[in-house]
Order: C-alpha cells, then sequence, then structure tokens
C-alpha cells in the first residue's frame, strides 16, 4: 500500500514542489499525525495511527538527508501491518487471524488487536540534480528502512527494505505539476513472499499566494502479495507557512481500489531555525 503513514517523504516533496526556486534551511523539524481506516479487500477494518517525528538536514542545494521515526498504534484482525511507507496486506502474517493463526479450519471469527509502541526508522539522502533549462526539476533519493518496529505486534515486519526513487517537476505559472517513480524492495516474512513493487503517483501543486498552496496526486502501487491487491489512492493536501520558521500541512487521501485504506487525514507542523 502507498497510504502516508508516515507522510514526512511526500508531503515535503508536496511543499517543495508548490515553490521550487525556494532555498532550503539546514535542518527542518516535522512532527504528524497520520489516521488511516479500511478494510483492504478484507472482512474487517484495520485502524493506524502513526505519530512521526522528522528531521531533515540539508547541507547542500543538491544534498537533503532525512531521519524518520513514528509512534504507531494499529487495530485490526492482524492481516495488515504498517511499513512506514503504507501498511500492506500479509493474510495471517502475524498469526492472530481466526484465533489461531490460520485461515482455514478452526473458529471462523476473526479476532481484533490493538498494539502500539515504535514504529520503523527510516533514513533518505535525496540529491537534486541542476535544473534543466531553468524549469524542470529532477530528484533522485535512496531510503533504507531500519527494522525497529516490533514483529511480534505486528508493528512492522523485522525485515529492512530499500527504495529507489525519481521525481520530475516543473513550474507552469502558479502551477507546479510532478511525477515520481519508485522500486521498493521489500524483506520477506518467514510465512509470507513480500514482492519487490514498482510505485508511481503523478499530481500538481498550486500556489494560491507567497504563503499557501494546495496540490492533489493519483498514486498507484503495485500488489505487494500474491493475495492481496494493487493500490489507487487520490491524496490531497494543503499548506500554509505561517513564517519564515513555521509552516503546517493538512492533507487527506481516499482509497479507490481494495488494495488501498477506505480513507484517511492528517497533519503535520515544521519548524526551520533561523539563522
Amino acid at each position: 500500500m502507498n497510504k502516508k503513514v508516515l507522510c514526512s517523504v511526500m508531503l515535503t516533496m508536496a511543499g517543495v514542489i508548490a515553490s521550487p526556486m525556494s532555498s532550503a534551511s539546514e535542518w527542518k523539524y516535522t512532527l504528524g499525525t497520520d489516521i488511516s481506516s479500511g478494510d483492504y479487500g478484507g472482512s474487517a477494518d484495520t485502524d493506524i495511527v502513526s505519530n512521526p517525528f522528522t528531521v531533515s538536514y540539508s547541507p547542500s542545494a543538491s544534498w537533503t538527508f532525512k531521519a524518520s521515526l513514528p509512534w504507531t498504534q494499529i487495530e485490526g484482525p492482524g492481516d495488515v501491518i504498517p511499513s512506514g511507507d503504507g501498511g500492506f496486506v500479509v493474510g495471517n502474517g502475524n498469526g492472530r487471524v481466526n484465533g489461531n493463526g490460520q485461515n482455514g479450519g478452526g473458529s471462523t471469527e476473526t479476532e481484533t488487536f490493538k498494539e502500539s509502541g515504535i514504529g520503523d526508522l527510516w533514513l533518505s539522502g535525496t540529491y537534486s540534480l541542476e535544473p534543466v533549462a531553468e524549469r524542470w526539476f529532477f530528484d533522485l533519493t535512496a531510503k533504507y528502512k531500519v527494522p525497529t518496529a516490533d514483529e511480534d505486534k505486528g508493528l512492522g515486519t523485522g525485515e529492512p527494505d530499500y527504495t529507489l526513487q525519481a521525481e520530475v517537476f516543473t513550474a507552469v505559472g502558479d502551477f507546479t505539476p510532478f511525477a515520481t517513480v519508485a522500486r521498493k524492495f521489500k524483506g520477506d516474512l518467514p510465512e509470507a513472499e513480500i514482492k519487490d513493487v514498482w510505485y508511481t503517483s503523478v499530481g500538481s501543486g498550486y500556489r494560491l499566494n507567497e504563503q499557501s498552496s494546495v496540490g492533489a496526486s493519483l498514486d498507484y502501487q503495485q500488489a505487494t502479495t500474491d493475495s492481496s491487491d494493487p493500490s489507487t489512492e487520490l491524496f490531497g493536501y494543503f499548506n500554509h507557512r505561517l513564517n519564515a520558521q513555521w509552516s503546517g500541512m493538512v492533507y487527506a487521501y481516499v482509497g479507490l481500489s481494495d488494495g488501498s485504506p477506505d480513507q484517511g487525514f492528517g497533519f503535520q507542523v515544521s519548524y526551520r531555525p533561523g539563522e
């Protein structure tokens, strides 16, 4: 799934594309909350709440490094695992389906559980290429998931993941159309094979004024297992810069396929230290 559990990647990019010519300060601190709910094609809903704290460091105009760690809470039948870049269905992967860890036989009643704790730590590095014709901007990003979440609680897979991502955006008046493509390399679980998947997103930001912008995107990701479905989501945001140090963002998304949560929303508050 590609829902924005942490949102630090997609929303940070959204803030950048709203004003691609602006320069970032060296340090940026972001605190947010993401709440989502959906049955992911199953018979019962899974509710996920994530509160990520993200630190960004830009030593130059070309490089940006980030570290993001969430506090995560999940409630559901145990067939969905949050991964930091979206939850995904693993069937009976954590052994809490039907009360005996089996999809077949035994009781047909689905047990609901609730767990919380530290999620997975995501580290990323982004290199921004020199603009082409002073209007086309390209970012290349590599991400690594440190499996700090407790897999026994169903908060993570316990395996590292990798992502390679490319983004392109441009300015057309007050609009900033963009496109993203990524390849996600997933670590397998002992009881389930997690597929490496392609992810893509297209959309545009729109500058309302010097302080505010809005935007929307259509996001798609391949199915992560043989028993799950691809995810397709419609995502929208509103970003407002209070001053040179503080900015805030609210967003919402809806799932358009069984592989996505039914709906979700959240917010972020960012602080850039003054010089």
